[in-house]
């Protein structure tokens, strides 16, 4: 089992310094035509975590037409990446205004990634999102029906693709569904994780959300529980990032705890 991190100033310097090692580092594209830097490979192997903010990512898009694969499978390509994540999400904004059925959810998601796949020769993953009734009334408008197991698990059946798990997006949508976190993740089909998200959420007057922060000894035992029933090829950290809308989460002692105490729940798993 491999560990990644997002990659950032931060993130450079400490390997720089040899205070640690990844074995992926995760970056994100503006846009479909961004350069990647070649001597981002000097940090670890490329995790590509989507492949512009301007091609929709999510299962329950009907606007892929205007995609250009060719560009994205030479991003995926030059990143070497086995696989390739899609939010199984969709939105308000997917739809008309219509009164929106799991059926019509669950078709219009399947659609979207047999597009992927007859696209693209690498594997297909889905990963699970966050809600809680905040999110389906204030942006993004997230429609419920996306975080069903039911969902989740008849896509990965029925279309063949992998489980991209994200335990902080399960850690909020748990609590927007009024389970424990445990029922909600065995409710998934974690037989076919391939990787693992994990990163630090926050209590806020509207309910738990998924900011991208420090993670706690609650997500470390989420992270050991999870690990318990999974086998994924990578456990990737999500804090820290280029620019200003990372700068106040991008604290160097922050990846540097959390990396070393992913390693050693990772290491455990195997000892």
């Amino acid at each position: 089992m491999r560990i990644g991190c997002n990659l950032s100033t931060e993130l450079i310097e400490l390997i720089d310094k040899k205070r640690l090692y990844v074995d992926y580092v995760k970056i994100a594209l503006s846009k479909s035509d961004e350069e990647i830097p070649a001597e981002y490979k000097v940090y670890g192997k490329l995790l590509l975590h989507g492949v512009g903010i301007y091609i929709p990512q999510h299962t329950g898009t009907t606007k892929l037409n205007s995609i250009n694969w060719n560009r994205v499978r030479d991003k995926i390509e030059f990143c070497n990446s086995n696989f390739i994540g899609l939010h199984c999400a969709t939105y308000q904004s997917d739809w008309n205004g219509e009164e929106v059925t799991f059926e019509m959810v669950k078709e219009r998601m399947g659609c979207s990634i047999k597009q992927w796949k007859e696209n693209l020769d690498v594997k297909i993953l889905i990963k699970n999102v966050p809600y809680t009734p905040y999110y389906e009334t204030n942006s993004p408008k997230l429609i419920k029906h996306s975080v069903s197991t039911k969902l989740i698990n008849e896509l990965c059946s029925e279309y063949e693709v992998g489980l991209l798990l994200d335990i902080a997006h399960a850690k909020v949508t748990a609590s927007g569904l009024n389970m424990s976190i445990e029922d909600y993740l065995t409710a998934l089909p974690l037989e076919l994780v391939r990787e693992i998200h994990v990163v630090g959420t926050r209590d806020t007057e509207n309910g738990l959300r998924d900011n991208h922060l420090e993670m706690d000894e609650y997500d470390y035992g989420i992270l050991e529980f999870v690990l318990k029933m999974t086998t994924p090829e990578i456990v990737t950290l999500e804090y820290g990032g280029f620019g200003e809308y990372f700068s106040w989460r991008s604290d160097k002692s922050a990846i540097e705890r959390q990396l070393k105490e992913i390693g050693k729940i990772v290491n455990k798993k195997f000892s």
